[in-house]
């Protein structure tokens, strides 16, 4: 006899009840606080990515900064002054290695180079100028490079020099440094008249190009080879009025520079003549210091009345052949006369003096002063140590000065990285992205607008291209295309989304751009020709019976509309060359460049379109067709009641009413074609130009940022600018997406009640 389970009890019922609803309950808060602490969690984490990207930007707006290594006397001063009004008139060049082990000067009196040790300060050696016989120094100049020495004479002659430092290691990795003096060669005497003024360079090649003043006021220039005889020097004509305060020449030995008390300098391009100026300027007070830049293009000037400013050669008009000088960038004043200008060995930097004790330190390129201090006299002499870690100072009143620096990102401000820049070689200022050269003297520049242009740019055509496309498929797939036809359609789209990027970006490059740039003039003629096409394939088959036009199921009219597109697209390549013939004179590449003056480029932003455009429209497509799809089928029962037509329907009831769904799946697709990599990188000429030209490349932000990251030497320059452009991206898409939010909202408010 099978036993009975006696029914639960009315007791027993409600406390299970009560049970089910407790753990309903638990289950409830647990999953709202971990959807909260999800939704906390990513907004800490966005927040802690833009913390971090800021972080990593900090350090290329900050100041540089500066400590006093040590300050003392100078070694080997005269017990009696000489005549000259301060007691370093002796010291005609100072130096220092690139160990900054020793500082070395010429001291005219002993007719020496001295060598001093930095650690001790006490004399390290004396090396005697062997090449001055019974002549006395008067004028010496140090390159900033090198440690070479050009040294004039009483006589008229010119000695080359070079100071050494052979580097030895002892027990426990101890560096000792021996200092020597080698004397290259002498150029005898052209005019038994004292050397005033001395300047020189040697090029990549090891040779020396010289220039100098003789006490007459006459001037010469000269090229000295090592290890052969040396040439006399030659005379460089012109008449020079007033005393001669500056001269410099480059390292190729054909710019010339010459400053006089007359408030004017002289500018000779030795090459073309060497007996007149090519061009006298005027200035408004006397140029007391002159000096180049590395690379020998700016001209560093600094005037009686403190001014500091760089000058460099700029074309007047399109045919110059030689170029003036103009003035580019304007710096601080110094509170007095400048007395000193020292460019430095490696980057666009230099140092100024005043001759009240003020030291400046400025960069070309960012035209910023990084720094400033003050000597207790006069600045005679500066040294800026090769590694550009150390500044070497002589005060008038006999003191040295070694102030350790660091000044990692000099290049570097708001208007570098944003504003018109006029770098050295180009005519005007300019937005350039270059990071790197071929040179040591190269001037980075680090503009990032033709990058943010470039990522707006690709973004821009690309979606020009996907936005019509994707949403009218949307819209069509959704009211219009039979069903049996859309369980086909919308998964063959949404697995495009699946392609690889770099794909896309191959097949582009490879295949694509050579193609368009054969096919262009037919492809946009395609524009206009399919539609037309279509249109007519439409007349024609609402022209016929009935009987006929009913074979074809309601929502298969896509299946006739493709021979029409194919045919479109046909008919419009045969049409393109007759096109380009009669209105390109049969060369379409030729007339963009003689009505535009733009080069056509065949990696261009119509191919960024057509590529961005496939990597974008499975996402708009797929986002707009839901939003289609879920709009309420008693809008379309209404709409049809008041006598609308289908076309009417969608375009101003379901169109309208899911745009807050529509206009989310463009910004999504807006942020997926900003933040595309490989695609640009691929299918562009990835040169960073600023153009809106549809026929020339871009390079965007992301695509710099892989270009460039496996050159950038961590803590960098380059390495943080690359992270200044992440969080201008990063920035981007915050905006782009809280602003699309804000209008998402809006239009979902104002068409929630419809």
């Amino acid at each position: 006899m099978p036993i009975s389970t006696p029914p639960p009890s009315p007791v027993s019922r409600l406390a299970a009840r009560k049970g089910v609803a407790r753990r309903v309950k638990i289950i409830d808060r647990a999953a709202d606080l971990l959807i909260r602490a999800a939704g906390v969690g990513i907004i800490v984490i966005v927040a802690l990515i833009f913390v971090f990207l800021g972080l990593e930007t900090v350090p290329l707006f900050r100041g540089a900064r500066q400590h006093v290594g040590f300050e003392r006397s100078l070694p080997g001063l005269p017990a009696t002054p000489v005549p000259e009004r301060n007691a370093v008139g002796h010291v005609l060049a100072l130096g220092i290695n690139e160990y900054e082990s020793h500082y070395y000067y010429v001291d005219a009196t002993a007719g020496a180079v001295r060598f001093v040790a930095t650690a001790g300060g006490e004399g390290d050696a004396e090396f005697p100028l062997r090449s001055l016989a019974t002549s006395r120094v008067t004028a010496a100049y140090r390159t900033p490079s090198r440690d070479r020495l050009l040294v004039g004479t009483a006589d008229g002659r010119v000695i080359v020099a070079e100071a050494k430092f052979a580097v030895t290691y002892v027990e426990a990795g101890e560096r000792r440094v021996q200092a020597s003096l080698n004397e290259v060669g002498k150029v005898a005497a052209v005019a038994p008249s004292p050397v005033v003024r001395i300047h020189g360079r040697q090029n990549s090649g090891g040779d020396y190009f010289y220039a100098y003043a003789n006490a007459a006021g006459r001037v010469f220039t000269g090229k000295f080879v090592e290890g052969e005889p040396a040439e006399a020097a030659q005379p460089v004509g012109g008449d020079f009025r007033g005393k001669i305060t500056a001269l410099i020449i480059d390292y190729e030995g054909n710019k010339l520079f010459v400053a006089t008390e007359a408030k004017k300098l002289y500018q000779y391009y030795l090459g073309e003549n060497r007996d007149a100026p090519y061009r006298v300027y005027d200035f408004a007070s006397n140029l007391t210091a002159l000096d180049f830049i590395i690379g020998d293009v700016s001209l560093l000037m600094g005037f009686a009345d403190g001014a500091v400013e760089s000058w460099f050669g700029v074309r007047e008009k399109e045919t110059d052949t030689l170029k003036p000088i103009h003035r580019i960038h304007t710096f601080e004043p110094m509170p007095a006369a400048v007395t000193f200008i020292q460019p430095s060995a490696r980057d666009k930097g230099f140092v100024v003096g005043a001759a009240d004790g003020t030291m400046k330190l400025n960069f070309t390129t960012s035209a910023r002063t990084m720094l400033t201090s003050k000597l207790g006299s006069a600045v005679a002499q500066l040294a800026y140590a090769p590694k550009l870690t150390a500044l070497l100072a002589l005060g008038e009143n006999g003191s040295v000065r070694l102030t350790n620096v660091e000044n990692p990102h000099p290049e570097i401000s708001f208007k570098s990285l944003f504003g018109r820049v006029h770098y050295e070689g180009y005519d005007a200022p300019d937005y350039i992205w270059q990071s790197t050269g071929g040179t040591d003297d190269f001037e980075g520049k680090y503009s990032l607008v033709p990058l943010t242009v470039g990522t707006l740019k690709g973004a821009f055509y690309g979606l020009l291209f996907a936005i019509p496309i994707a949403v009218l498929a949307a819209l069509y797939a959704s009211q219009f295309m039979a069903p049996t036809l859309r369980t086909y359609f919308k998964p063959t789209i949404e697995i495009m989304a699946a392609l690889p990027s770099v794909v896309i970006g191959f097949l582009a490059g490879l295949w694509l751009a050579p193609l368009l740039e054969e096919i262009m003039v037919g492809t946009l003629l395609a524009i206009f020709v399919i539609p037309l096409t279509a249109i007519a394939g439409m007349v024609a088959w609402s022209s016929l019976p009935r009987r006929f036009r009913h074979r074809v199921p309601f929502g298969m009219e896509l299946v006739l509309l493709v021979p029409l597109v194919i045919a479109g697209f046909w008919f419009a390549q045969k049409l393109g060359p007759v096109v380009e013939g009669v209105c390109f004179q049969g060369n379409y590449k030729q007339w963009i460049f003689d009505v535009f003056g733009k080069q056509f480029e065949q990696r261009n932003s119509i191919v960024i379109g057509i590529a961005m455009g496939f990597a974008v429209i499975p996402l708009i497509f797929t986002i707009s067709e839901d939003a289609f799809s879920n709009v309420p089928a008693s809008f379309r029962s209404a709409s049809y009641a008041l006598g609308a037509s289908r076309w009417q329907t969608a375009w101003r009831v379901i169109l309208p009413t899911a745009s807050p769904g529509v206009f989310s799946a463009v910004m999504i697709g807006f942020g997926r074609a900003v933040g595309e990599t490989m695609i640009v990188l691929m299918a562009t000429g990835n040169t960073p130009i600023l153009s809106f030209s549809p026929f020339n490349g871009m390079r965007t932000l992301s695509a710099n940022t892989a270009v460039e990251i496996p050159e950038a030497p961590v803590d960098g320059t380059l390495y943080r600018v690359l992270f200044v452009a992440s969080l201008l991206l990063f920035g981007l898409t915050f905006v782009c997406n809280t602003i699309a939010e804000v209008v998402r909202q809006r239009l979902r408010e104002k068409y929630q009640a419809v």
